[in-house]
């Protein structure tokens, strides 16, 4: 296998493909066996966290007749022989849909179960929470209609068309799908059913419906019966699958005996359409209404049946962010289900479409165990309402019947550069096929196809906007094809890297691969193999090490993406690699100053501190050019020394994300070796720190005086709503006005004309604006009683600069990020992991995503904008996901 970056060892061994999944907020999960191994890769050796799978009781779908037990449709089920949890698929959502706006995790076992996990904000522990039980809701939607099995058209789950599938609105029931009222059940032997067949379909060969588990967990062999509880009847069968006892619905149960008594057909449709295989969180859906936010609100998870059924659950965000003790998370809502297939759903894929600049709609790729592949398309513009239309764009029409176990769509991110999208097929076979689809055509062409691996394709995943390709597969080899002309082309999947904190290679003792998942700034991959325990050490390996998870470096990999000429090379060997990582790390970049990209940098900085360490020069000149391009589009700057003479200006005119970019830049990259910077004070020792210590000083001054700025005009704005007689209650309530009021008349000097402007708008409204916003002038100590005086925007001491009242032992405060007000001492507070700050007041998430005029700017309008939008944890200075300071013995995110 190639070098890789590191690698952790795991305790248990995956079973199913895509057994691996690398977050947007830089987490990742791998389904190992009976538990799912939360990792973070910026601390491989640190803590880990769980999700423990437990076993699930079958739901109490009726009871068969003792004579229909050995009907043809019930034999997958009745010599069933597994009896413990097995993680089957997972998929993390967007961040933003767990209380603390991190990442939800959508876990699928093998007996057909769907849970959503959230990590332990404030349980203080390694196990994730369960939140919801996507089965059960399930459950209760298919029971409320009966299953649809009444003759009545209203009760069909779905309504089919030729070209449009209307997926079934649950508004219809009674009572709301939530799972608040979930009692805990007793626990029980989890029960693993194979696939049974449908009514018209009991002639097909098994072999198009063969289960994809490729390791199954090594099961205790202890005992030659094995009891299969069924709901209304219990079997009793050898080793050899012989009948020993049977016996009616048992009369000691009173839930059995209210149950229905159904044929065998009906017994398995009920029980293909609740046992689940594959779920896959969609993006985040973007919506065109510019008056409340940028960003959406939902997204949707679709979930994958035996039936060949998808169900489509719309999640939304919590109302609030927090991370104290609170109940938050929304209940998913059932918003239809959609007939994909006529057999298992083995892979779904999600992408969103632009078809031109004002619309979007998500797109759907479905494979199926019979082969077929299918895209779909949903209308995003009916997104409050309780149904979503799915229409079939293309089919994939093969020869081959393989049963297709993994799939990846690709969408140009630039819907100018071209709107043809790339699907990618692998199959159970080893073959790998890519297929062009263009829509203004509407027509989808076969560009390649192969016979990649020897075995199962266990993991597929399109990088560098649907250039490269990577695949896996279970003959343990994973392969990186440039698509170049439509056509694939192999080339290795390491770059030569100088690496850090190597890990022991483990590749050669491993025998299978489980899938593979990429770093969200694509430089960088994940794959998980299996270990042969015989290669193994048995007295210290192989009890313990079961699996392995390598993180490979691909950042160096030539993509036909412009070279970064003009930058000197230490040496001219390594000049061509050299380069092409520049390039790569600079498209890597440019992908982030989208504001509705959310800031996970970890492998594009990761990369850069190996470069500062072994080609310090080539760095320097890389990241010169770098902000060079930051402020191309002012026509200014032509040089480093024009930029940092004009950097004031120059900033002034920059994005928001931008500003935070360069932020991150110089405190983890350039100036990560000086631990005592602090803005304004005075650590470099050479020209070149220098250089960046002044960049950052001034950036970080441009984002406070907007931050200042856009609270100032918060305030204004609702002072005008409260002259107007409007109500301000769903609105933003500004804080700390009176200590931003100090900042600026210390600053009034070096302050920005609008600054001063928007002071003196608001002392024109002293005698109103307690009503319209926190304006408290005098701060205590809240360990002495002592007054606070504001000196500083990030720190205070209890007892101001006179010494003759200030107490014998001054204690130092925090100061909110965000408000500039000091900071509980009682409440937990949000943390920033790259500027270090602490907030305990969120911004508006129209702050951080506004592409508007900056607050600074003469012509900015005070009524454009929108303080009914929600608050993110987002750090003003840095932009990145703010997060609740853990214990170092419990996982933490790193998302630089």
């Amino acid at each position: 296998m190639a070098p890789h970056y590191q690698s952790a060892t795991l305790i248990a061994s995956p079973s199913y493909p895509n057994a691996i999944a690398w977050s947007n907020e830089n987490l990742v999960a791998v389904a190992s066996g009976h538990i799912v191994t939360i990792l973070n890769p910026a601390a491989l050796e640190g803590p880990r966290e769980f999700v423990l799978l437990r076993a699930s009781e079958p739901f109490p779908i009726g009871v068969v007749k003792r004579e229909d037990l050995f009907q043809p449709c019930l034999v997958p089920t009745f010599l069933v022989r597994d009896t413990e949890p097995c993680a089957r698929s997972i998929s993390w959502s967007q961040p933003g849909f767990a209380p603390n706006s991190g990442c939800l995790l959508a876990v699928c076992t093998a007996d057909g179960h769907v849970n959503l996990y959230r990590p332990p904000i404030w349980e203080f522990c390694d196990e994730w929470v369960k939140v919801t039980d996507v089965s059960k809701l399930l459950f209760d939607y298919y029971r409320s209609i009966n299953f649809g099995e009444d003759d009545s058209p209203d009760s069909v789950p779905q309504a089919n068309s030729k070209n449009t599938q209307e997926i079934g609105c649950t508004g219809q029931l009674q009572e709301p799908l939530s799972c608040s009222d979930f009692g805990r059940r007793k626990r029980k032997p989890a029960r693993f059913e194979s696939y049974v067949y449908d009514e018209d379909e009991s002639d097909l060969d098994a072999s198009k419906d063969a289960d994809f588990l490729l390791n199954p967990c090594s099961k205790p062999n202890k005992i030659s019966m094995k009891k299969i509880v069924k709901p209304g009847h219990e079997i009793v069968v050898d080793r050899l699958g012989d009948s020993q006892d049977i016996k009616a619905a048992l009369p000691c149960n009173a839930e059995n005996t209210c149950l229905p008594i159904i044929t065998a057909k009906q017994y398995a449709h009920r029980n293909a359409i609740l046992s689940s295989l594959v779920v896959a969180w969609s993006p985040v859906v973007p919506s065109g209404d510019a008056t409340s936010c940028l960003l959406s609100n939902w997204c949707i998870l679709a979930v994958g049946s035996k039936s060949g059924d998808v169900s489509f659950w719309k999640i939304c965000k919590p109302e609030y962010y927090t991370i104290d003790v609170c109940m938050v998370t929304r209940d998913p809502i059932l918003i239809g289900v959609l007939k994909a297939h006529n057999s298992w759903v083995s892979a779904i894929s999600w992408e969103v479409s632009y078809a031109d600049s004002s619309k979007s709609s998500l797109l759907l790729a479905t494979g199926c165990s019979d082969g077929s592949v299918k895209i779909w398309s949903g209308n995003t513009e009916r997104s409050n309402q309780c149904t979503m239309p799915f229409s079939l764009l293309a089919e994939v029409t093969t020869n081959s019947a393989a049963p297709v176990s993994s799939i990846s769509l690709s969408v140009p991110a630039q819907p100018q550069h071209g709107v043809n999208i790339n699907l990618a097929i692998g199959r159970v076979s080893g073959s790998l096929e890519t297929w062009m689809w263009d829509p203004c055509r509407n027509q989808i062409e076969n560009t390649s196809a192969c016979h990649a691996h020897g075995l199962v394709v266990t993991g597929l995943s399109w990088s560098w906007d649907g250039q490269c390709l990577y695949s896996c597969s279970q003959d343990n080899s994973a392969h990186c094809w440039i698509f170049r002309e439509k056509h694939l082309e192999e080339i290795p999947v390491h770059t030569n890297f100088q690496e850090l904190n190597n890990s022991p290679d483990l590749s050669e003792v491993s025998n299978q691969c489980f899938g593979l998942a990429i770093a969200p700034g694509q430089l960088m991959i994940a794959v998980v193999h299996s270990l042969d325990p015989n290669l193994l050490d048995q007295m210290y390996q192989a009890r313990t090490h079961k699996a392995v998870v390598e993180f490979i470096w691909i950042g160096g990999q030539f993509l036909g993406l412009p070279l970064v000429n003009g930058i000197p090379i230490c040496t001219q060997q390594s000049a061509t690699n050299f380069l092409w990582w520049g390039s790569n790390i600079f498209w890597s970049l440019k992908k982030y100053e989208n504001g509705e990209t959310g800031l996970a940098l970890w492998d594009t900085i990761a990369a850069l501190q190996v470069l500062k360490k072994s080609a310090p020069a080539f760095l320097e000149a890389l990241m010169h050019k770098w902000v060079l391009g930051l402020f191309s589009d002012d026509g200014q700057c032509g040089s480093i020394n024009m930029l940092y003479h004009s950097r004031k200006d120059m900033m002034s005119k920059a994005s928001l994300r931008k500003l935070h970019l360069l932020n991150i830049i110089n405190r983890k990259v350039m100036l990560s070796d000086h631990a005592q910077y602090s803005p304004g004070g005075e650590n470099g020792n050479n020209a070149e720190t220098d250089f960046w210590n002044n960049l950052l000083v001034s950036s970080e001054t441009e984002l406070r005086e907007r931050l200042v700025a856009f609270t100032f005009a918060a305030v204004l704005d609702r002072i005008a709503y409260l002259l107007k007689g409007a109500s301000n209650e769903d609105r933003w309530f500004p804080v700390g006005i009176a200590q931003m009021d100090s900042w600026v008349s210390m600053n009034s000097g070096e302050a920005h004309n609008k600054l001063n402007y928007l002071r003196s708008r608001i002392k024109d409204f002293v005698s109103r604006i307690e009503s319209v916003c926190e304006y408290s002038i005098e701060e205590t100590c809240p360990y002495c009683s002592a007054t606070v005086h504001f000196e500083s925007p990030d720190v205070a001491l209890c007892g101001g600069g006179d010494l003759a009242t200030a107490p014998a032992e001054r204690h130092k405060l925090l100061r909110c990020t965000t408000s500039m007000r000091l900071c509980s001492i009682l409440d937990p507070t949000w943390y920033c992991v790259c500027c270090g700050g602490t907030v305990d007041k969120l911004g508006p998430e129209t702050f951080f995503t506004s592409t508007t005029a900056s607050p600074l700017d003469a012509n900015y309008d005070e009524k454009s904008l929108c303080l009914s939008a929600a608050t993110v944890p987002l750090c003003p200075l840095c932009g990145i996901l703010l997060q609740r300071s853990m214990p170092e013995f419990l996982l933490s995110v790193s998302p630089l």
